[in-house]
């Protein structure tokens, strides 16, 4: 409480720094205008504020919901000014800085008429997280971070220059530089010991059971990444012909890697909690794209479109994964290199051309339909070195270690071709009936080598061996995707009270591979192994309106399909579908607005969501004691209720006032599955209410404040990430 009471005077204080700096350079000289409104929008403004949490519990899921760390935050909220230099220029600045939440923007635009503009800015903002992992409910376990409270930071920078001339080519170039640094939370599947287990001189007893049960795991994603794009391009437009060509250049380089606990609070001598550094990754990478389209309406009736673009990418990756490994023998762990200097190079070159005709026969009937081509090709090689503790070694020493450099290159073709059509009907009085249909078919080759040890050299006897890859490691693939989605709607409005929204839609993806198990020198064609699901639903939306101060508006959204897998190794095989997960879910939604008298308005929503995937056996066998666990491994359902309730009144004409309810609830966590299976599902209820008051200090100035109390509790972390407590916000909006 201390420190929210300390970051709230240091918020306060730059809230009012900031105010008196800007007023000191505002005139109060002009009058305003008889009967002006309590709270007239100004064209130029300048708003600060600030917000002071004083909650209890865990501050860092606290700034992950909240988007602000429970020391507060403060600033300038919104600022927006423009100024007309001349009779044909324009100039306009946005930008907000807010401490606290470190969000920060600055641009501007200056627009001349009958010539272009120019604008440049910079924007940054930081994302929270909370580095938790999973709860063990039997011995009431957490696991967390040793620092919880994690953040983002992505930034950009922009400059965009456009030249248009009245009945010239428009010219247009455009930079922009993207970063993200920071850390990210993030969980991994983990096997570790019953934490109510015991060791005795390096032997399991005890509570053994549940032993090595599925958990969460915190890791940390670490980044710091770069990505630059320049593009330029010119379009031209001659009668009913418009072309556009344009280029960009881009250039991405990433340095991420992953770190996280392996075997988290074990006391098991066999599998100690070690630290891993897992999935390095150093991208470089540079892409080079053009384009050129060409738009062109034939008639009153008819129009085609016809693009082509070409995109070529390389780039360069390495990294390391270093998983640390434990030595019976020698009674220690040692650093095993699972994948050391890890290198890479990869090739992309991707050419796509489309073409599309618009068809209006009549004035009721839009058809568009057209075609996209895309050809892509692959290819890679890299490799990366291992190491391995020799077989009787006393001790870990380097000469005790085997080395082995594995290699691996893949090669990779993409034909794809998406026919596309497009209908529209406005025969029918008030309403527009459409449909929307493309089919994507894909069809690739593969051809790829697992790694294998093309030179190892053994640690004790310094033996080096080299080898050609075998047969075992040589694979060939093909791989068709089909992807058809269809969706059929209408928009009516038959009165001026009710407009309705109808659609249908069909989404059926298969996704098919052949050939996985070919190997060189064997005569087999491969077998055959195939994925997809297919899901229908729809989505109705009724908007009514019986008087000027009341509305509903009502929302349906239910859908339902299946995924399924094929497997057949056996030569020329079929196989048979076996379905291995059902989805269901639907939305439910309701809004009313409504004002009954010129001084109170209200607005109330509701929406209730049922969403869940089938894919449990019906028990789990826990290995000791021998025992079946009825349903162990439950569906993953995703159910929950959302609500929010504001009522708004006018006290007097200087002044406003609003309270506001928010509500958010789920149940779908069970702990029991803990005892032998995967918890899916969460548990949690969160509420808050905010009372505000709005008023108006001049015709240039007023101030808004709030005061609200917070309350989130989560059983899914088994309470270990709950918070409470009251909120307040001030801020003031002068005009400039």
């Amino acid at each position: 409480m201390k420190t929210n009471l300390i970051s709230f005077k240091h918020v306060s204080r730059l809230v009012l720094g900031v105010t008196l700096t800007h007023f000191a350079s505002l005139s109060f000289t002009q009058t305003p205008p008889p009967n002006a409104d309590a709270f007239p929008t100004f064209e130029s403004y300048i708003k600060v504020s600030g917000v002071a949490p004083f909650t209890t519990g865990d501050n860092a899921a606290y700034a992950m919901r909240q988007g602000s760390p429970t020391a507060g935050s403060g600033g300038i909220e919104d600022f927006y000014y423009t100024k007309d230099t001349s009779d044909t220029t324009t100039v306009v600045s946005k930008g907000h800085a807010l401490a606290g939440a470190e969000d920060y923007l600055a641009s501007v635009n200056v627009t001349t008429a009958n010539m272009g503009s120019i604008e440049a800015g910079y924007k940054v903002f930081r994302t929270f997280y909370d580095g938790i992992g999973g709860f063990f409910p039997q011995s009431n376990t957490f696991q967390k971070l040793g620092h919880e409270e994690l953040h983002t930071d992505r930034g950009s920078f922009w400059f965009n220059v456009t030249l248009a001339k009245p009945d010239r080519p428009v010219f247009n170039v455009n930079f922009q530089a993207d970063t993200r640094t920071g850390k990210k939370d993030s969980t991994i599947w983990a096997a570790i010991i019953s934490p109510t287990a015991t060791v005795t001189n390096g032997i399991l007893v005890g509570n053994t059971v549940p032993a090595n049960t599925p958990f969460i795991a915190p890791n940390v994603l670490n980044m710091n990444e770069h990505h630059e794009e320049l593009q330029a391009s010119v379009v031209v437009t001659s009668g009913k012909v418009k072309e556009t060509l344009k280029g960009a250049i881009n250039w991405i380089n990433n340095n991420d890697y992953r770190s996280y606990v392996k075997n988290p609070g074990s006391n098991v001598i066999a599998s100690p909690e070690v630290t891993v550094l897992d999935d390095q990754e150093l991208i470089h990478s540079t892409n080079f794209r053009i384009l050129n389209q060409i738009e062109a309406k034939l008639n009153d009736k008819l129009g085609w479109d016809i693009a082509a673009t070409y995109d070529h990418q390389f780039s360069t990756n390495g990294g390391q994964w270093i998983t640390p490994a434990y030595s019976a023998t020698d009674a220690s762990t040692y650093p095993a290199v699972t994948a050391g200097n890890i290198y890479g190079k990869a090739k992309v070159d991707d050419y796509v051309a489309n073409t599309f005709l618009h068809y209006n026969p009549t004035k009721n009937w839009t058809t568009d339909i057209g075609i996209r081509d895309e050809y892509k090709v692959i290819s890679s090689r890299g490799g990366f070195i291992t190491t391995s503790l020799a077989t009787g070694s006393t001790s870990t020493a380097a000469s005790n270690l085997t080395v082995a450099n594995d290699l691996t290159y893949s090669h990779e073709t993409e034909h794809v071709d998406t026919p596309e059509l497009s209908l529209q009907y406005l025969g029918i009085s008030n309403m527009t009936v459409y449909l929307n249909a493309d089919y994507r078919i894909n069809h690739a080759n593969q051809h790829w080598i697992n790694p294998y040890a093309a030179s190892t050299v053994a640690g004790i006897t310094g033996v080096a061996t080299t080898a050609f890859a075998p047969a075992g490691s040589v694979f060939f693939q093909e791989a068709d995707q089909n992807n058809k989605d269809l969706k059929v709607g209408l928009n009516w409005s038959p009165s001026r009270i009710i407009t309705i929204r109808a659609e249908i839609f069909r989404k059926d993806h298969q996704n098919q591979y052949v050939g996985s198990s070919d190997l060189i020198g064997i005569g087999s064609t491969g077998g055959l192994y195939a994925t997809g699901y297919t899901f229908t639903g729809m989505k109705f939306n009724v908007q009514i309106k019986p008087t000027q101060t009341l509305s509903f508006n009502t929302r349906f959204q239910p859908q339902h399909g299946s995924m399924s897998v094929l497997g057949n190794t056996v030569t020329g095989g079929l196989g048979n579908e076996i379905t291995s997960g059902v989805v269901t879910g639907s939305l439910l939604s309701e809004s009313i607005d409504w004002s009954p008298k010129p001084w109170l308005y209200t607005e109330g929503n509701v929406n209730f969501v049922y969403n869940s995937i089938q894919t449990a056996y019906p028990y789990v066998t826990v290995a000791t004691p021998p025992a079946a666990i009825g349903t162990p491994i439950a569906n993953a359902d995703n159910n929950y209720v959302t609500a929010m309730l504001l009522a708004g009144f006018v006290i007097d004409k200087q002044t406003d006032a609003n309270i506001q309810g928010l509500l958010t609830r789920a149940t779908n966590y069970n702990r029991q599955i803990m005892m032998g299976g995967i918890p899916y599902g969460a548990a949690f209820y969160e509420r808050s209410i905010t009372v505000g008051l709005k008023h108006k200090l001049s015709d240039r100035m007023f101030a808004e404040g709030k005061v609200g109390y917070l309350d989130r509790q989560d059983a899914t972390a088994g309470g270990f990430t709950n918070y409470k407590g009251p909120l307040v916000y001030l801020s003031l909006t002068c005009a400039l």
